[in-house]
Formats: structure tokens, C-alpha cells, sequence
């Protein structure tokens, strides 16, 4: 059994953490105050991963001098990948930050936001998962140094065998959902059923989708189902740790 997670909002609530940071440099570029709640919808409607690419999107909606619905209507085609929305922006005449310096400035920022993380998964749970499969493993769109301080914090390595950070990713295109993560993955272990990827967003959805398609593998995705993805349909969906104990427990092991 292969048991692999997603970081944010799965094993770590990031709600006052990330989506602050992403805030912070939405109003920084844009020189005005963005309701969170707003960039919650953009991010989550569109199921933008990873958070650099939300702050751009937030940057984009609070320039554009659009309704939040009028703009979710108009950048819908531009949201899947970073090179679409700097074309979305050129189109629309808005100008962003240089991309480095907007990253720079999110880990500046996430850096005095990073202690306010909670665990969703505690201990005795992942100790649980830990002895029941017989590889564990995270693959996530944090930066290396940010899941790094995390993990140390709140001593998870012990639990997975493998880690595939955004620093693992060469190219902006093959990050989620792309299938490149889960290949990248099963070029370090064999891969073996049953699978499972536990995930909250629609670009984990589809990752999974995308790899078992171009595979023909059958990793099955699970679902942490929050206040954010309440429009995502999974075959599996849990809302607490103890959720996932069951559904791996209807394979015939003994937890």
C-alpha cells in the first residue's frame, strides 16, 4: 500500500499562513485592500496550486477594475497557467511585478506568517498510516525551504519515505495538475496497489486523473473535503484523519 499526501490543507491548515501571504501581496502590488475572501474565490474557484500564481491572479483582479464575477468570467481561459495570465494582463494593459520579486516578497511575507500553521493531521494518525503502508510520501507545491520549516516544526519526517517539493518541478507547466509529479514520484519507488493521493483541490484531482490516464494506473484519489472545495466531487472523501484510517482499513490489512 503507497499512501501519498498533499501539504496544504490536508496535513497543514495554511489558512493563516498562506492565504495571508497571498493578501499581503495582492495589496503590496496593487497598492489596495483585497477582502481575503475574494482571493479564497479566485484561488479556489480556478483551483490555482500554487500560491505565487494566486498572488499574481489576485493581483490581476484587484487592477482590472472588475466585479470579482466579471472577472472570474473574463480570466477564466487565462487561469490555468502562469504564461496565460501574464497574456490575460498584457491584453488588459495591467502591469505585475517581475515574478521573482513577487515570489521574494510572498516568502518574505509567509516567513512572519509561517508560526500561526496548525496540524490537521496529528501524530497518532500519521503513526497509524505510517505502520499500515509500505511507502509514504508528500508530494506538494511548497518551495522546499517553506515545507522544510514546517516539517522540522512539527516533526513530520518521520513519517514519509519520499518528499517532491515545487523545487523538484523544472518547468512552471508541469506542476499540478499535471501527471509530472506522480511520475517523478514512481521513478523513486515501484509503483504498487492500491495508491491513494490525498488531496483538497481540484488541480490534486486532476493530477491524479492525468497520471492514471496517461499511465493507465489506477491511483485513487481522496478527497479532505473543507470549506474551500465543497463544489469537488471525489468517489473518496473524508473529513478528518480518521476517515482515511477507514477507507485504508477496507483493504485487508489491520491498522
Amino acid at each position: 500500500m503507497i499512501v501519498i499526501f498533499d501539504v496544504d490543507g490536508v496535513l497543514i491548515d495554511v489558512s493563516k499562513s498562506y492565504h495571508y501571504s497571498i493578501k499581503d501581496t495582492v495589496d503590496f502590488f496593487s497598492n489596495k485592500a483585497i477582502p481575503l475572501h475574494e482571493l479564497r474565490d479566485i484561488k479556489f474557484t480556478f483551483g490555482i496550486n500554487n500560491d505565487w500564481d494566486a498572488s499574481v491572479a489576485g493581483i490581476l483582479y484587484a487592477k482590472s477594475g472588475l466585479s470579482l464575477e466579471e472577472f472570474k468570467k473574463e480570466f477564466k481561459d487565462f487561469s490555468k497557467t502562469l504564461e496565460l495570465m501574464y497574456k490575460f494582463a498584457k491584453q488588459k494593459n495591467i502591469k505585475l511585478p517581475d515574478y521573482k520579486q513577487l515570489i521574494d516578497f510572498f516568502e518574505q511575507k509567509y516567513k512572519e506568517h509561517r508560526l500561526k500553521e496548525e496540524m490537521i493531521f496529528p501524530h497518532e494518525a500519521l503513526e497509524k498510516i505510517r505502520e499500515k503502508a509500505d511507502i509514504t510520501g508528500v508530494i506538494t507545491g511548497r518551495p522546499f525551504e517553506d515545507l522544510d520549516f514546517s516539517f522540522k516544526h512539527f516533526d513530520l519526517y518521520k513519517y514519509f519515505d519520499l518528499i517532491i517539493t515545487e523545487d523538484d518541478i523544472p518547468q512552471p507547466h508541469l506542476r499540478k495538475p499535471s501527471a509530472y509529479p506522480l511520475k517523478l514520484f514512481f521513478e523513486k519507488f515501484q509503483y504498487t496497489e492500491p495508491v491513494f493521493y490525498i488531496g483538497d483541490t481540484v488541480s490534486d484531482k486532476k493530477m491524479v486523473e492525468n497520471y492514471n490516464k496517461e499511465e493507465n494506473k489506477n491511483v485513487q484519489f481522496v478527497l479532505k473535503r473543507n470549506q474551500y472545495n465543497a463544489d469537488i466531487t471525489a468517489q473518496n472523501v473524508i473529513f478528518n484523519p480518521d476517515d482515511l484510517c477507514e477507507i485504508l482499513n477496507s483493504y485487508n490489512y489491520s491498522l
